[in-house]
């Protein structure tokens, strides 16, 4: 498709006017595409004026945000020792693994890091994972672009802005993000136990050896902290499953759980079959007394997955999966394919399944999926900066292929509140620039495609999610 109103978010000239403090990044100056310019001005008016329910992020609290030593290369490199966008490019790109970790390191001389950083960043820079910081460059702290000449200046105004009430402006007031929904990765980030700040929700995972609560890939350790935590003794298969029943009381106690996530594509494939509780007891038993290989446990990891699935629908819990692409050096992409996941959608029909990330590159299977199958939705969160132009390409489709209320657009997927503002931005540029040609094609009508607008980037999540208590 003609797109030349997307190939402006790279270049400096796009975002020369910047945002005045509480207007929405919405308001962002843009050059219309197209024959009908009246008509873009229009329909990106009607996106901008959304206020976002942003479906997936993970940024940390602002009491951890403001400990940490936040600078311009935790914008570039995570510090928790897990990629997230931008440097799982400078990996593919070559950064050799002990130059990530240096650069990662806020005690060594900038300088250096940036020496580190530089000849990767050049590489890597124009994809569209780079965006995002190129933009917040830009328009929050009026740097035209992060470069040799300018990186020290750029570093100076982001360390200058870690302030108390800057997290939220930017995420809330910038972004225009009404409320964000939490999927906690950084394990450190203990004030999210008293519940999460103003303007979030939050999902929970029962399957990450990170996390608390791990019942469905769990080692002894793990078993053992969950009977701490329950205040209960864990020796049998039926004691474990009493005890996934009072979390899942406990998060719908705590009132600000609205969904679950699952990650486990990163550390297996996603194909869960229906183990027979006899294994299932018998691998559960020798858990508790030895490790095991992932091999080994699978068919427990399976029914624990079925348990937590049933559970969820239960409890009117939507299922956030990551399918497709994963962040990081050699993940099996194999491992994520969405019909992988068939045989849970059809076993329980009760339970929502929210699948993720378009499952790019699988997006194909997905269309086929989620247009047959009542229960499974479409979040294209994070698709904007894999590809702008390929969640352009496939929003076209979708809307084409799939009843409008099964799909929601945005989620940031960061950890920093910068980069959540310029995903945001290209996020409404793509939906605007895709719901014009919608209707300069006579396939929407205005109207229409400010109905469109604001389902996908706010109605259909408040609605998936049982969100309007919140709002």
């Amino acid at each position: 498709m003609n797109n030349p109103g997307i190939f402006l978010l790279i270049a400096p000239v796009f975002f020369c006017l910047a945002l005045s403090p509480g207007r929405s990044g919405a308001s962002e100056a843009f050059t219309p595409p197209g024959p009908r310019p009246d008509l873009y001005r229009k329909i990106k008016a009607s996106v901008d004026s959304v206020r976002l329910i942003d479906t997936h992020e993970h940024q940390v609290t602002e009491d951890l945000w403001l400990k940490q030593d936040m600078d311009l290369f935790y914008w570039i490199v995570q510090p928790w020792g897990f990629t997230q966008n931008t440097d799982s490019d400078l990996l593919s790109a070559g950064m050799p693994e002990g130059d990530w970790t240096f650069i990662m390191d806020s005690k060594n001389a900038p300088e250096e890091r940036w020496a580190r950083l530089a000849p990767y960043w050049s590489a890597t820079r124009y994809t569209s994972y780079a965006q995002p910081v190129r933009i917040a460059a830009r328009v929050i702290h009026g740097v035209p672009d992060i470069n040799d000449s300018t990186w020290r200046e750029l570093n100076r105004r982001v360390i200058d802005s870690r302030k108390p009430g800057f997290r939220r402006k930017v995420l809330h007031e910038m972004a225009g993000i009404d409320l964000l929904i939490l999927d906690k990765i950084v394990w450190v980030d203990s004030s999210l136990a008293a519940g999460p700040p103003p303007g979030t929700v939050m999902v929970k995972r029962f399957d990450d050896f990170t996390l608390e609560d791990n019942f469905v890939q769990p080692g002894r350790e793990d078993i053992q902290a969950i009977a701490a935590r329950y205040g209960v003794r864990i020796e049998t298969l039926d004691d474990l499953l009493a005890s996934l029943d009072k979390a899942f009381e406990e998060i719908v106690r705590r009132g600000y759980y609205v969904g679950l996530k699952s990650a486990l594509a990163y550390d297996r494939i996603i194909r869960f079959e229906d183990t027979p509780r006899q294994k299932a007891e018998k691998i559960f038993a020798e858990i508790l007394t030895r490790p095991m290989t992932r091999e080994e446990r699978r068919p427990f990891e399976d029914f624990m997955m079925h348990q937590v699935v049933r559970r969820a629908g239960k409890h009117h819990l939507p299922l956030q999966i990551h399918t497709g692409c994963q962040l990081g050096p050699g993940n099996d992409i194999t491992n994520a394919r969405p019909t992988l996941l068939l045989n849970l959608f059809q076993k329980y029909p009760q339970t929502r399944f929210v699948i993720f990330h378009g499952s790019f590159p699988y997006m194909g299977e997905l269309t086929a999926i989620v247009k047959n199958y009542p229960n499974v939705y479409l979040d294209m969160c994070l698709m904007p900066v894999f590809s702008v132009s390929v969640a352009k390409e496939w929003l076209h489709k979708w809307l084409e292929t799939l009843p409008v209320n099964k799909i929601t657009f945005f989620g940031g997927d960061c950890l920093f509140p910068e980069g959540a503002y310029g995903h945001s931005v290209i996020a409404r540029q793509i939906v605007a620039e895709t719901l014009t040609e919608k209707v300069e094609s006579g396939y929407l009508s205005l109207e229409e495609a400010r109905q469109v607008a604001r389902l996908i980037l706010r109605d259909n999540a408040i609605k998936l999610y049982s969100l309007e208590r919140f709002l």
